[in-house]
């Protein structure tokens, strides 16, 4: 055999792992992403892979924010104006139900068990407890003022506080107040590290992210941050955090061993940069932007964009269900 027979076939194979292992990436970073238009009263639902909207779901007034159910199998919406949650069965994109929960809601958190879900209510100055099984209202807990985003971490559950600037921690098994914390003006989205036990909270108008321990309930630092966060979370592997900062048009990686940025990822200046999530088991980063109606899509691994997805009028809320 020729020498330049064997360097064919040496070529074709090699072409051919490339090409395997092309689709074994695109498939992991399959799956669907549902995002809230807060001006459109819908729930765009977008084929991750073509980037394609294959439904849009409607719901009520000003959807803010979309949270999966731990087993994928339910959506739940937030419809701040309507003071309702719309829930989408994700088998068919299809909303079978909708439920009246409290004035103004913002976000909703659901537990690892699938036993409560937690939505702040930010005109009652309170959060709703619900059973998601049934749907039924388990309880109603004061809170400060304009509650955001409510966050589970362990046996308790910390409620950001936009109006109030503080962070209402709750007992899961009394569902009683246990302590406020002060962290800066306009808390908004949190994150929480597992491996730490910190808490980290986006701070909107104080331009920082605060960190909470967990064990002491004391702010132990501010991260500076670009303008306007309102989102952060932590990546699967407790390494690092994401802060999502509408007023500047980005999005910044923390370094969670001695919490500082370091790696700022320009959007646009006019991007409006909200919502945040991650798919592809932390690959990839995904962002709303309600400025510009997009979700931008960043290789989590080289901290660059590689999709802008349209979809509808400024997205706010979004969650990922694995293919």
């Amino acid at each position: 055999m020729k020498h330049s027979q064997v360097l064919g076939i040496v070529l074709c194979y090699v072409l051919g792992v490339v090409n395997v292992l092309s689709a074994a990436e695109s498939k992991a970073a399959g799956g669907k992403v549902y995002a809230t238009a807060w001006f459109g009263g819908e729930v765009g639902v977008v084929d991750l892979n073509t980037g394609k909207t294959i439904r849009t779901v409607k719901v009520g007034v000003h959807d803010h924010n979309v949270f999966l159910s731990p087993d994928q199998k339910t959506a739940w919406v937030t419809n701040n104006n309507d003071g309702t949650v719309s829930i989408i069965d994700t088998a068919t994109d299809q909303v079978s139900r909708t439920f009246r929960v409290g004035n103004g809601p913002r976000h909703t958190f659901i537990s690892s068990d699938g036993k409560e879900a937690y939505v702040t209510t930010e005109f009652d100055d309170a959060v709703a407890v619900i059973d998601p099984g049934t749907y039924a209202p388990l309880a109603t807990i004061k809170v400060g003022r304009m509650p955001h985003f409510a966050l589970i971490a362990g046996d308790r559950v910390f409620v950001s506080n936009f109006g109030s600037g503080d962070v209402s921690v709750i007992d899961r098994t009394n569902r009683n107040v246990m302590g406020t914390i002060p962290v800066g003006l306009g808390p908004l989205g949190a994150g929480f590290a597992k491996d730490t036990q910190r808490v980290y909270i986006a701070c909107h108008a104080a331009n920082h992210v605060a960190v909470i321990d967990g064990n002491s309930l004391q702010v132990i630092t501010r991260i500076p941050t670009d303008a306007g966060p309102v989102q952060v979370t932590v990546t699967p592997d407790q390494k690092h955090a994401y802060v999502a900062n509408d007023g500047a048009g980005t999005v910044q990686k923390i370094d969670l061993a001695n919490n500082a940025i370091v790696k700022t990822v320009a959007i646009a200046p006019n991007a409006g940069t909200h919502g945040i999530g991650f798919a592809a088991d932390g690959k990839l980063l995904l962002l709303t932007n309600t400025g510009n109606n997009t979700i931008s899509v960043i290789d989590a691994t080289k901290d660059r964009i590689i999709k802008t997805i349209k979809v509808g009028t400024a997205p706010e809320g979004i969650a990922f269900k694995r293919p």
